[in-house]
């Protein structure tokens, strides 16, 4: 039996909703609230597509949208040459393995050769399984590792060790209360 067609199309206004549609569902399965969810693909998709730099490819399979890759040139990467970075793609779950993130692949791919990019770099999450196997299929090798911290975690932690924290000055008054009171 004869794959179905898979039609890839460079997302301009005229596919935003079905973009956004997609955008929305792929954070739900990342575990992110359905209004959570809306709200930040229609703020943070509309002002990333605007960039001169970013770029959205749209897979439909029978009509039906179905995955979406997201790319951003990049032309101070890890290599000499200019990047082209997959930041975001996914597949919905009824439309895998049927050769979706190829396709989308293959976009990609072409808007790195018009872009002159002789790089192609994923951002995949550590926890998928799936996705690091599907890229490392296809000769992506991890290079770095992405590491994130909180902005409060990591401001807590270049404080200057002389800075006290509340608990320590509380710890201090309650010493110094029960020696007076004794």
């Amino acid at each position: 039996m004869a794959r179905r067609p898979i039609e890839v199309l460079t997302v301009g206004e005229e596919h935003l909703a079905e973009l956004m549609a997609l955008w929305s569902a792929a954070r739900c399965d990342l575990g992110v609230s359905h209004d959570g969810s809306n709200r930040l693909a229609a703020e943070r998709l509309l002002v990333a597509l605007g960039r001169s730099d970013v770029m959205a490819h749209l897979a439909r399979l029978d009509g039906e949208p179905v995955g979406f890759a997201v790319t951003s040139q990049n032309l101070f990467g890890l290599t000499a040459e200019p990047e082209l970075t997959i930041e975001l793609l996914h597949v919905s779950p009824g439309a895998r393995r049927k050769g979706v993130a190829q396709s989308l692949l293959s976009a990609v791919l072409a808007s790195a050769s018009r872009l002159d990019c002789e790089v192609i770099v994923s951002n995949v999450p550590s926890t998928s399984k799936d996705a690091n196997r599907f890229f490392a299929r296809l000769g992506f090798s991890p290079v770095m590792v992405r590491r994130v911290v909180p902005m409060r975690t990591l401001r807590r932690k270049l404080e200057p060790e002389s800075v006290e924290s509340a608990v320590q000055v509380l710890r201090r008054r309650r010493s110094v209360r029960a020696r007076l009171l004794t």
